[in-house]
């Protein structure tokens, strides 16, 4: 939970600072920085874990389609992580900050796209925002 609480504070400084010029608007690119550390922080995404977990429903007829599933969200997610950290360098050096609003809502939901499919009891709804199946 100290974890997810890190990631929204970083998440929530991204959105305040990118929101306008203020005077700490510099730390943007730190902050995607600390929370894609903090993501680190939550360990690899492992489907050994996630079948454990009942991914899906996993079964042994659905298991390799489900791995492979697991594998692209973890993709993804690796992705939209790195792309939100180019998007604060970008939003930085061109005063461009569309692109860093539409980045942190795809990692967002990367990360939704995986803990849907997991048990509430184990994984949360990080940003306030998933509509479990």
């Amino acid at each position: 939970n100290s974890i997810i609480t890190i990631l929204r504070i970083h998440a929530d400084a991204i959105e305040d600072l990118n929101s306008s010029h203020m005077k700490y608007s510099s730390n943007l690119v730190r902050h995607t920085i600390a929370l894609d550390r903090a993501f680190g922080l939550l360990g690899p995404m492992d489907w050994h874990a996630a079948k454990s977990l009942h991914f899906a429903g996993t079964t042994e007829e659905n298991e390799e389609e489900d791995r492979r599933r697991f594998e692209l969200l973890e993709r993804r997610s690796s992705a939209a992580m790195k792309g939100l950290k180019l998007a604060a360098h970008f939003a930085m050096e061109e005063d461009s900050r569309e692109l860093l609003d539409k980045a942190l809502a795809d990692m967002k939901q990367s990360c939704n796209n995986c803990h849907v499919l997991l048990p509430a009891s184990v994984v949360p709804d990080v940003w306030g925002n998933l509509k479990r199946k």
